[in-house]
């Protein structure tokens, strides 16, 4: 299952670990004095406290807020209407009352169009959510708060080391709200932290965490250090507590782990940005059937997690489906339709139009630095598959089954084929018997027999399909099916002809086919071309490949057997077209002869290579 959340203890973590539990002090220390002060300055404040959880730092924020201002039990906090539950249920906690606001249907935030008319003469409070890792709209909503005279609190458990025109979130209110739970951005299991400017605040918070407790004396070294004076007046009051207060502290442990994730965050949110745009260019030929997320002119993005909306269906079918391909889902937040809030709080879903569609078709998911290439090329292809499997996803596909000759072992392998959905099945082979051939035509594929060679096969086939994109495998069932998928989102992805590499990490072989061949030919005729063309393939001649039906004919091959693939490649490169690959790793069930006809026909690729590379001055690119 490929989760929405990851965490991996690093070597510095440890070290930070082994540390306190050298010093056998749990308690608040060193480790998260400094990493309070650190995530503090990463967003532009002052101050920041450490509490157990992110709910604890939005339940501790209002507390300080309604004690300061002596807002009055009943008060309103306007609150969005897609949020997790947390953000709603500590106003209910301290006895005020939330009020909902409806979400905008492009970044999934509180919609400042409609804050002002839900504003009443007894709203305190506006808590915007960053939602999935994208800011909002926060220069509208410091506007109004300031126009209504509203404290702000910003609910940022899923948004951290991200920016709107320049200024961080988490800076723009009154206070800041962040979460380190497990599969948060910064991750030490529990925790989560205020951020904010004002002194008095931290001190509040600081206090109402311990207890209530007398703010002179809320850890075990503020009586360090102090005069003989000092310390007499902090004895008298060191067990005082001053106002209503609560257990809401984390240990030093959590503190060490959130250093270590501080220090290496840089390369953890380039990932996860990296991933974010992966996903959006990958998954862009699906958009006339989910929305992808969008991010505000200004605003950067952490990408704590992918969402996705449906533009036209429910998600459940979807989500059923992603899940039983091992990609794991969340809903997008649903708060309108909690059983809990529609019996207490007489909750209407009707009434927030945008976030019912959200809570109905809406999910997300991962989107992490954890995540691998291959894992996000699976994803994006399960996805796809979902809608091809519709007949939503309109772009038409062919599949080639190329051989000179085919047995038993070719019909179980294109058995195996029939559940790829395909627009076309074509199968082109040299020499084949008529009842075998009756056996193709009846499973749905084109036959092409002519006692010709593979790449005069080839051409046929390609001439008669009228599909744009055509997977190219070989019928002995030495490919492997679930590949093909990958090399068409390549494909889609703008490529003109993606390579299945055996050769790329990832890619290999279980059999003994060719193996001299394997070890020197391949390599060296791809080592070759890397050179003459300032390129990197590692597979320059394997036969299983994706290409466009327009690209082909643009390229004047000349070759008519097995060599056609080499040639390919060259003139590719030649023409500047673009080449991706994919690891692949081939199976056993290989003719004994195929050795022998690939070791000699490396003189003819030497030939080819001779030709092309010199056949004009412009060939070399330097």
């Amino acid at each position: 299952m490929i989760g929405v959340g990851t965490f991996k203890i690093s070597e510095r973590a440890r070290r930070y670990i082994n540390e306190v539990l050298t010093s056998e002090r749990l308690s608040y220390g060193p480790y998260t004095r400094e990493f309070e002060s650190r995530f503090a300055a990463f967003h532009d404040c002052k101050f920041a406290v450490m509490t157990a959880s992110g709910t604890c730092a939005l339940f501790l924020a209002l507390a300080a807020l309604k004690k300061k201002y002596g807002w009055h039990d009943g008060d309103e906090v306007l609150v969005p209407a897609c949020t997790f539950i947390a953000t709603s249920n500590i106003v209910l906690q301290l006895q005020m009352k939330p009020v909902f606001i409806d979400v905008d249907p492009i970044y999934y935030e509180m919609d400042p169009d409609k804050i002002e008319p839900a504003i009443t003469d007894r709203t305190r409070c506006v808590i915007p959510v960053h939602v999935f890792g994208h800011p909002c709209d926060m220069d509208r909503i410091m506007s109004i708060a300031h126009t209504y005279n509203l404290r702000i609190i910003e609910d940022s458990c899923e948004t951290m080391f991200t920016r709107l025109n320049g200024k961080s979130v988490g800076s723009f209110g009154d206070i800041g709200c962040f979460s380190t739970y497990i599969a948060h951005i910064l991750a030490t299991g529990v925790g989560g932290l205020c951020t904010t400017n004002e002194p008095d605040l931290a001190i509040t918070i600081r206090s109402l965490m311990n207890h209530g407790r007398d703010s002179i004396y809320l850890n075990i070294d503020d009586d360090k250090n102090k005069s003989p004076e000092e310390l007499q007046i902090i004895i008298k009051r060191r067990f005082s507590f001053v106002q209503m207060g609560y257990s809401l502290r984390v240990t030093e442990l959590e503190g060490a782990l959130g250093l270590a994730e501080l220090e290496e965050h840089e390369d953890m949110m380039r990932k996860r940005w990296q991933n974010g745009q992966y996903f959006i260019k990958n998954l862009e030929p699906l958009t006339e059937y989910i929305q992808l997320p969008s991010i505000r002119p200004g605003a950067g993005h952490a990408f704590m997690m992918f969402p996705i909306m449906l533009r036209h269906e429910p998600k459940e079918e979807l989500v059923n489906y992603l899940e039983a391909n091992g990609i794991e889902t969340r809903d997008m937040l649903p708060l309108t339709n909690q059983p809990f809030y529609r019996e207490t709080l007489a909750l209407c879903e009707d009434d927030f139009p945008v976030a019912k569609w959200i809570n109905h078709n809406g999910f997300y998911i991962a989107c992490h630095q954890g995540l691998s290439e291959l894992e996000k090329q699976y994803m994006v292809t399960v996805m796809t598959d979902y809608f091809r499997r519709k007949h939503m996803y309109n772009e038409r596909k062919a599949l080639i089954m190329l051989s000179l000759s085919v047995n038993e072992a070719s019909k179980i392998f294109a058995e195996t084929l029939k559940d790829q959905q395909f627009d076309e099945y074509i199968l082109a082979v040299a020499d084949i018997d008529a009842s075998v051939a009756a056996h193709f035509q009846r499973e749905g594929f084109k036959v092409i027999s002519s006692r010709k060679k593979k790449g005069e096969l080839l051409k046929m086939a390609i001439t008669a399909t009228s599909c744009e994109s055509i997977a190219i495998v070989s019928a002995d069932g030495v490919d492997d099916p679930k590949d093909i998928d990958n090399l068409f989102i390549k494909l889609d992805q703008g490529a003109d002809i993606v390579i299945a590499s055996r050769f790329l990490p990832g890619g290999g072989r279980q059999t003994q086919r060719a193996s001299f061949y394997r070890s020197i030919g391949n390599r060296f005729f791809s080592f070759l071309l890397n050179i003459g063309f300032n390129t990197n393939i590692s597979d320059c001649n394997n036969h299983f490949r994706a290409i466009k039906r327009n690209t082909y004919f643009k390229l004047p091959l000349t070759e008519r057997g097995e060599s056609a693939f080499f040639e390919m490649t060259l003139l590719a490169l030649r023409q500047g077209l673009t080449i991706d690959e994919y690891p692949t790793v081939e199976r056993e069930g290989f003719p004994g002869h195929y050795e022998r006809n690939r070791i000699i026909s490396a003189f003819h690729f030497c030939w080819i290579m001779f030709r092309q590379l010199y056949k004009s001055k412009d060939v070399i690119r330097k």
